[in-house]
C-alpha cells in the first residue's frame, strides 16, 4: 500500500481497510467534535448522561468512537465518579480468539457464495414446471366446474332454475295427459266444473 493510500485511509491516527470505514470514522469524528463542544466544562452528571446515551444509541462503531468513549471514561474518573458506576464501552465486533498468527476475517466482510449458473437454471426450470402444472390444475378445475352436473357455488342458481323448469314441464305434460284422458272418458275434472 503506497503512502497516499495510507493517508487517505487514516482518520484520527487509525488506519482503516476501506473507504466505507473511513467515511464512517469521519462521521464519528465530527460527532465527537460536536459532543465535545457541547460538554466542555460540564459536570460529571451531564457527561455521564451523554456517555450512557451514546451507548444506548450505539453511536460509535469504529476505533475513533471507541477512543472517544474511553476518553469520556477518563474524564468521569477525574471528576470523581466511581469506576464501578461507569459502564464499559460495548464493542459491536467479534475479535479473533484463536492463537494463530493470522487474524480471523471480519464477519461483516464475508461475501455470500454465489450460486452456480447451472443451479440457477435448474431452479428456474423447476419453478416454471411447477407454475405450468398449477395453471393446468386451475384450468381443469374451471372446466370441471362448468361441465359438471352437480351444482356448485358458481352455477347453483342456473342448476336450480333448470331443475324447477324441468319439474314445471313434467307437471304440464302430466296435466295435459290427464285432461286428454278425461275428455276421452267424458269426465269433468273439478277445475273444469267450476269454470
Amino acid at each position: 500500500m503506497d503512502e497516499n493510500t495510507k493517508r487517505e485511509l487514516t482518520v484520527n491516527g487509525f488506519q482503516f481497510g476501506s473507504k466505507e470505514d473511513v467515511e464512517l470514522a469521519e462521521q464519528e469524528l465530527s460527532t465527537v467534535k460536536y459532543i465535545e463542544g457541547r460538554i466542555q466544562g460540564r459536570n460529571a452528571e451531564t457527561i455521564m448522561s451523554v456517555y450512557n446515551g451514546a451507548i444506548e444509541r450505539k453511536m460509535f462503531r469504529t476505533p475513533v468512537g471507541y477512543a472517544y468513549m474511553h476518553d469520556l471514561q477518563k474524564k468521569l474518573l477525574k471528576q470523581g465518579v466511581n469506576k464501578d458506576d461507569i459502564p464499559g464501552v460495548p464493542l459491536y465486533q467479534i475479535y479473533n480468539n484463536n492463537l494463530n498468527d493470522e487474524p480471523a476475517p471480519r464477519r461483516s466482510l464475508t461475501v455470500p457464495k454465489r450460486k452456480k449458473k447451472s443451479e440457477i437454471i435448474r431452479m428456474n426450470r423447476t419453478l416454471i414446471a411447477v407454475n405450468v402444472i398449477l395453471i393446468l390444475l386451475i384450468i381443469a378445475l374451471f372446466v370441471i366446474n362448468i361441465k359438471g352436473s352437480t351444482p356448485t357455488v358458481l352455477n347453483y342458481k342456473r342448476a336450480i332454475e333448470n331443475e324447477y323448469a324441468q319439474w314445471d314441464q313434467e307437471l304440464n305434460q302430466r296435466e295435459k295427459a290427464v285432461r286428454e284422458k278425461e275428455r276421452e272418458l267424458n269426465i269433468q275434472s273439478p277445475a273444469t266444473v267450476s269454470e
